[in-house]
């Protein structure tokens, strides 16, 4: 069998996998083990006035016609569960092929093949380069003037021109199962900006573990995309994000080891706002500790949020991380951060993130 979209990527671009387009022919296998899927399934179609069969038990054979994926991602969720349609198999093959045991292999979830559908947007501003880097100044705490480094922030850029935010992309991703080879190009986008804009002297890279399946695979890729930059390893920082999301501490600790090992350098983002970023930091022991911009939001007139977070402060400089206070807004926020020893500040009192990068404000206080 030559299936058309074997499950998950297919086209390779930018190192990257990414979906081969949505066809309007062949046929749709579909499959769930429980009846009353089954039944919404075979319910749904005939309401689409589409023909089925049922080679397998189980096993609805579906011809595509132009249009019908596109209203059954919009219309299906109505009629099946979110649970019932992530349990369900779905299988793209081309008209006359023969389906085999072995295809079984190549099937992925009902929910992930209409949300790529209907994310398909995505998939296309992947395959046409269409990210861009905004970079946020990270400033010394005690002398804003001075850049330490830039935060590499993703962006999108819709077909008319427009931005798209982060929170927007890596929504769709997660539910068109994209966010890794999001998160790749992300970074290589960033990467590729650096060195064309000469941006320096530090890069804050944002980086989802999760998405990560073969440490060493990630490893090769970083070292071959910052070296064909001309950027210095040690002018890296790989930034861990999604810290709540980290189930394998021991697997994230290797990779970051191996990361550590090639020259680069670590950085634990949000500490603070839950549980498992303060387990991480006791046992990634990273270089830099970025505390969460929630706490830092009015540190100056909250006394219990200042004794957090000077706490949180005192133990980053135990492990001897140096620390990074995110969503200074105020003077009152950074002058707090200032005197209770943060090593840099970060946030929209000095700039915005920008490309080219900004050049940051600096308080008349001062």
């Amino acid at each position: 069998m030559e299936p058309i979209t074997p499950p998950p990527y297919r086209i390779q671009h930018l190192g990257c996998a990414l979906p081969v387009p949505v066809p309007d022919a062949g046929i749709l296998y579909l499959g769930a083990a429980a009846d009353g899927p089954r039944t919404a399934l075979r319910w749904h179609l005939r309401e689409e006035g589409a023909r089925f069969t049922e080679p397998f038990p189980g096993v609805l054979a579906v011809p595509l016609r132009p249009g019908l994926l596109e209203r059954m991602a919009d219309r299906l969720p109505a009629d099946l569960t979110e649970p019932d349609a992530r349990g369900a198999r779905a299988l793209l093959a081309r008209d006359g092929a023969t389906v085999t045991v072995a295809d079984l292999l190549n099937t992925q979830s009902l929910a992930a093949l209409l949300a790529g559908v209907r994310h398909r947007w995505l998939v296309e501003m992947l395959r046409e380069d269409r990210l861009v880097t905004h970079f946020h100044p990270i400033v010394r705490a005690d002398d804003p003037a001075d850049v330490f480094g830039h935060e590499c922030l993703v962006r999108g850029v819709s077909p008319t021109g427009t931005l798209v935010s982060p929170g927007t992309l890596f929504a769709a991703a997660r539910e068109a199962d994209l966010v890794a080879p999001l998160d790749r190009q992300a970074r290589l986008t960033a990467i590729r900006s650096a060195a064309r804009l000469g941006v320096g002297p530090h890069l804050f890279l944002n980086f989802n573990p999760s998405t990560i399946t073969a440490p060493e695979y990630g490893l090769r890729t970083a070292v071959r995309a910052v070296a064909e930059a001309g950027i210095a390893p040690s002018g890296v920082v790989f930034e861990v994000v999604e810290s709540e999301e980290v189930r394998d501490v021991g697997r994230l600790l290797q990779l970051l080891n191996n990361y550590r090992a090639a020259g680069f350098r670590v950085a634990l983002d949000d500490v603070g706002a839950g549980y498992n970023s303060l387990t991480l930091l006791t046992r990634l022991r990273p270089d830099f500790v970025k505390l969460d911009m929630e706490l830092t939001r009015g540190v100056d007139r909250d006394r219990y949020k200042a004794r957090v977070v000077s706490k949180l402060l005192e133990m980053a400089r135990d492990i001897g991380a140096r620390t990074v206070v995110e969503g200074v807004e105020t003077d009152g926020e950074w002058e707090w951060a200032r005197a209770y020893g943060a090593d840099f500040v970060q946030g929209y009192l000095f700039a915005r993130p920008a490309t080219p990068p900004p050049v940051p404000a600096v308080p008349v206080t001062v």
